[in-house]
Parts: C-alpha cells; structure tokens; sequence
C-alpha cells in the first residue's frame, strides 16, 4: 500500500504568487487564493545571486502583506526550497479575506536583510501576474510596485483595498 503524500499550506508573497511560475518550478498546486499575513512588511531586502532585490518579509507591528495560499505536497515544498537559496522556511498564520480563517502556512523569509536593493522588471512582472491572478487591491499593488494610484486611492501603511474613509480598516 502506498504512502499518501503529506500536504501544507504555502504562504507566497513574492513572484510565487503567479501560478505559472510555481507550478513551472513544482508541477500542479492547489490554490486557496489571496490571503492576509498581519505583522509583516514586504520589502526588496533579499539580494539575489544576480545582484538585484528579491522579496522577503520582515517582521513589523502593524504593517500586513497581501500573498497567495497554495497547497504543496512536502515533495514540492523541498523542491521549491531548492529554488529559495538565502531564505530560510518558517511557520507563520495568514488569513483569507473571504472568511478570515487562520491558516496555519510556510513561507520564506531572507537569511540575510540588505537595505535599498532594486529588483528588475522581469521579476516584477512575476509579482504583476499573480496579484492581477488573485485579485490583490489595486492599493497594495501600487504601493508596493511603485506605480500610480488612481485619484480615489491612497495608501501609506495599510492597503485593504477600501478607499480610506473614516478611519475604516480590516484589522
């Protein structure tokens, strides 16, 4: 009889979010959609073998990043980790905006922080295509990717896809 497979939650927050380029690295993944991680700020502080910024997650009361929930075989995962080199996994609890159920999942988070890196346009495209994927607000994405806001928008630390209004926020 043969053995099933044990399955866990990946939290990806980084250019992994565009199924193409996961399943590309791991084969098929499960896709539970875009979820919340609350206590963390992304930033471009993980210097990549090409020298340009790669995305990594830092600690950060207050702050919170948008990601994609997938599910991986533990297969999979130890191949993705084969790609991850300077990051190390931890265990870490998203939420979905659909029902704010915590989710216990793995990510990674750079081994080693560098202020002020620049990451290139190809790997931002990466990040484009899986925040268009799963809808991420268009707040967070402008944030986060430097490009406009619309005239209606504004957002300095919390991106919740909701005009501000009234002190109104998902937390």
């Amino acid at each position: 009889m043969k053995k099933l497979t044990e399955r866990r939650l990946y939290f990806a927050y980084g250019s992994n979010m565009s199924r193409a380029r996961l399943e590309a690295r791991v084969g098929w993944v499960r896709d539970f959609g875009r979820a919340q991680l609350h206590g963390y700020r992304h930033r471009f502080s993980k210097l990549g073998q090409d020298g340009t910024g790669k995305g990594n997650i830092e600690a950060e009361g207050g702050a919170w990043v948008w990601g994609v929930l997938y599910e991986l075989s533990a297969e999979q995962f130890e191949t993705l980790r084969g790609f991850e080199g300077g990051y190390r996994s931890i265990q870490l609890t998203a939420r979905s905006p659909v029902d704010a159920t915590p989710r216990r999942a793995l990510s990674f988070v750079a081994e080693r922080i560098v202020a002020e890196l620049s990451p290139t346009p190809a790997y931002l495209e990466h990040y484009r295509v899986g925040m268009r994927e799963h809808g991420v607000p268009a707040d967070y994405v402008a944030e986060l990717l430097g490009e406009p806001l619309s005239p209606l928008r504004a957002c300095s630390r919390r991106c919740d896809g909701r005009a501000p209004s009234g002190g109104r926020s998902s937390e």
